[in-house]
């Protein structure tokens, strides 16, 4: 119950006591100023500042002690709520976003970045972190698995990349890059632009770096360049079958024999086909040229038109 002029109210006149609308609308800028002043501790601080802010009104002063605890009590379940919600430390440093400089400082000072992608997605994460190491940080980006390894510990014992490689045991592909805790964001962003170039370029499963994908990696990177191979490649993908027996005739080797064993043709039959990816792209994949230049064209065609993030010195990693 609430005092007023020596009786008490109920809470039913309390909320039906409503102020004139002006003097409402200085009540609620005092409590904005007053909210500018609380420190965020206790109900009776907040309910002392409401209560300052009533200005001796004495149904303003009985609404701001009922309402303080109640909205005390709010913003307290709010705060435990957000508390218990984990930090996603390693997906923070996959999209560079800031950190408060007390958890920078936390970071190794650098890190062997790991993108995977699983040829069969499954409930493998547990798994891939042990493998991974002690303090791995563990993420998800495009359907691949994105591991933040401190890189000391690639000092001592068995390297990481040599026991995810044997983790995946032919089960996938694994791109990695290092680089200090300052640029994460940059060797995520290369690390997983490798992998993308790998999967196009139907290489087989293991581990690789830019270092293994040095000539795509630069020429896709240049935007008019990009294009211009996709704008090749792209008239075959009206012609599936044609697609599909080049991919194969890549995935091959280049081999003939093979790719047709792999696409149960006659090797004649495979013969007609890539004449016939002659003369819709100009190439002939045969050749030496003309299969470098199909093979970067399914790469740029795969990859175009997907943004390429660049990072700054710092990665923002730190305000």
């Amino acid at each position: 119950m609430t005092e007023m002029a020596g009786r008490s109210l109920s809470p039913d006149e309390v909320l039906r006591s409503v102020p004139e609308e002006d003097r409402v609308a200085d009540f609620r800028a005092k409590v904005r100023a007053a909210g500018q002043e609380w420190t965020g501790n206790e109900p009776d601080e907040l309910v002392e500042l409401l209560t300052k802010a009533a200005a001796g009104d004495p149904r303003l002063a009985a609404i701001a002690r009922a309402g303080g605890p109640l909205l005390q009590d709010f913003l307290d379940g709010y705060q435990r709520k957000t508390a218990d919600v984990p930090r996603d430390l390693a997906g923070d440093l996959a999209d560079g976003h800031p950190l408060p400089a007390e958890v920078f400082e936390g970071l190794t000072p650098r890190y062997l970045i790991a993108v995977v992608r699983l040829a069969e997605p499954g409930d493998e994460v547990a798994a891939l972190r042990a493998v991974a190491g002690e303090n791995t940080l563990l993420t998800h980006r495009d359907g691949n698995v994105v591991l933040f390894i401190p890189a000391a510990g690639a000092d001592s014992g068995e390297h990481p990349v040599t026991r995810l490689t044997r983790w995946l045991g032919g089960r996938g592909w694994l791109a990695t890059a290092e680089r200090e805790r300052a640029r994460l964001f940059d060797g995520f962003n290369e690390a997983s632009y490798v992998l993308r170039l790998v999967v196009a370029g139907l290489r087989p499963s293991g581990a690789y770096t830019i270092s293994d994908v040095l000539v795509e990696y630069a020429v896709t990177r240049h935007e008019k360049v990009r294009t211009d191979l996709a704008a090749v490649i792209r008239p075959l993908r009206a012609h599936k079958v044609l697609w599909e027996t080049l991919t194969a005739f890549i995935d091959a080797d280049y081999s003939r024999n093979k790719a047709a064993r792999g696409l149960f043709i006659h090797r004649s039959t495979l013969d007609y086909r890539l004449r016939r990816i002659e003369d819709i792209t100009g190439y002939d994949p045969t050749s030496g040229r003309g299969a470098q230049m199909l093979t970067a064209a399914m790469i740029a065609e795969a990859v175009h038109g997907s943004p390429v993030h660049e990072a700054g010195a710092t990665g923002g990693l730190v305000p």
